[in-house]
């Protein structure tokens, strides 16, 4: 039986995915079984894929459905207790899994998260190291999860029972899927562990995340993921003050997005933020706020727009 269950969605990798494949065949220490899945490819990853594990992995093919539902088909085709989730650009660091195992064993934890590094493209076109990732998370998982902590799915390592309790990952988050996987973790109770060393390279593309490219994509799965949570804990009474202050400071960010870009959304995001607070302003420029105060928020993100406009036009 292996230890690990490696699930790696791809879609048009033939590019990186010999070097990701590569990087899960050479891992040392634990046994492991590959799940490939072509999520409607057209070039060459599969093949690439079954080369570089010398046809020791399990190749699903499907109609391109997005990487949820990929990494719902490689978890269903799983039968080890961990599951590794491992997007086909990324690259484990050596012995990274055998550590993770051994943390698990050790804590009795439901999810080992490591350290991690962007792998960046420099000016001669090829990839090298870029920023370290260290961060541990505090005695409130739930809350960092929802603020601003996030980690690759190639640097978590769940127990197949916690994965069982939080399936199937969301198809209606196309942007920000892999972020409420990692809370959905934390609103179920599972304990996290941190292993304390570099553990996987993240790839960074020209154009930056999918959150960059398709801003309005990245606010709409923002406010589904954080209407979503609102009402899940205002129905099972769990709705304390943290949480509710975390869902205003996401509202926040929400709101001020959709003003720019979507006045129909801005008023029922809005409304929405003022189930939680009936005052609420969201954050912002201390300017902003207090001209909130003076003559309501909305009438001040006018001014602040009209202020913006003329500024514009000044230069």
């Amino acid at each position: 039986m292996p230890q690990v269950s490696v699930v790696i969605p791809c879609h048009n990798a033939e590019r990186w995915v010999a070097e990701t494949v590569a990087s899960v065949v050479s891992q040392t220490g634990v046994s492991f079984e590959l799940i490939v899945v072509d999520d409607g490819s057209d070039d060459r990853s599969a093949e690439l894929a079954s080369a570089t594990a010398a046809g020791n992995v399990t190749l699903i093919r499907q109609a391109a459905s997005g990487v949820s539902r990929a990494r719902n088909a490689g978890t269903a085709a799983a039968s080890a207790p961990f599951v590794q989730y491992l997007d086909a650009d990324d690259v484990l660091l050596p012995g990274t899994l055998a550590a993770r195992v051994a943390v698990l064993d050790e804590s009795h934890a439901d999810v080992a998260y490591c350290d991690w590094q962007r792998w960046q493209r420099g000016e001669d076109g090829v990839f090298g190291p870029g920023d370290e990732v260290h961060r541990v998370l505090g005695d409130r998982p739930d809350l960092e999860l929802l603020d601003d902590a996030w980690w690759p799915p190639g640097a978590l390592l769940y127990r197949r029972a916690l994965v069982d309790r939080l399936l199937p990952w969301r198809e209606d988050l196309p942007v920000i899927q892999d972020a409420r996987f990692q809370q959905d973790a934390a609103f179920a109770g599972a304990r996290f562990v941190h292993v304390a060393s570099l553990g996987l390279r993240y790839r960074v593309h020209e154009g930056g995340s999918l959150s960059r490219r398709d801003p309005v994509a990245f606010i709409d799965d923002c406010f589904r993921n954080i209407s979503d949570l609102q009402q899940r804990w205002e129905a099972s009474g769990t709705l304390d003050e943290e949480r509710r202050r975390a869902l205003l400071r996401g509202y926040s960010f929400v709101v001020r997005s959709y003003f720019q870009r979507n006045r129909a959304k801005f008023d029922v995001a809005l409304k929405r933020a003022r189930t939680l607070d009936p005052r609420f302003i969201p954050d912002g420029p201390r300017s902003l706020r207090l001209l909130s105060h003076a003559v309501g928020y909305r009438a001040a993100e006018h001014v602040a727009a009209g202020w913006r406009r003329a500024k514009l036009k000044s230069w």
